[in-house]
């Protein structure tokens, strides 16, 4: 990145991995073109898509803020154009604004993360209430009777 150019443009395959979920943030992505899937563990070989984002949305700033791992994995849907902006520059930005602005980012991000922990739970409780029906088989009635094979 050049001095004094806050942005740096990427572009990014489909289905391209642009931060995991655990990993420490290092950036912030503003997409310019293309859209990027909110992704979040639930389980083994389980995913849980939170959230589908396009053009004008930023991505990847909540690590950032409050300083904690990735709560989620960002992959490019198709090809996808973001902006990307560093540590440094992030906080530069975030040195600017008002102490009370970002404290209260601050306790929004802690009560997301949190809800983004619920949504990943309750999906792998689904998850694992399919497997359950699966293998039995319901006959129409209340009862639940073993599948045969």
């Amino acid at each position: 990145m050049r001095k004094g150019k806050i942005l740096d443009r990427r572009v990014y395959r489909p289905r391209q991995t642009l931060f995991h979920e655990g990993d420490q943030a290092w950036a912030a992505f503003l997409i310019e073109s293309g859209e990027v899937e909110i992704l979040r563990s639930a389980g083994d070989r389980h995913e849980v898509v939170l959230a589908t984002v396009g053009a004008g949305e930023l991505i990847g700033e909540m690590g950032l803020i409050d300083k904690c791992p990735r709560s989620a994995t960002a992959r490019s849907v198709g090809m996808t154009v973001v902006q990307v902006i560093n540590e440094q520059n992030f906080s530069r930005l975030l040195a600017n604004a008002e102490p009370g602005l970002v404290a209260l980012l601050k306790v929004l991000l802690c009560r997301l993360r949190a809800s983004n922990e619920t949504v990943s739970a309750q999906s792998c409780l689904m998850a694992e209430s399919r497997l359950v029906a699966e293998r039995f088989d319901r006959d129409g009635d209340d009862e639940i009777r073993p599948t045969v094979n």
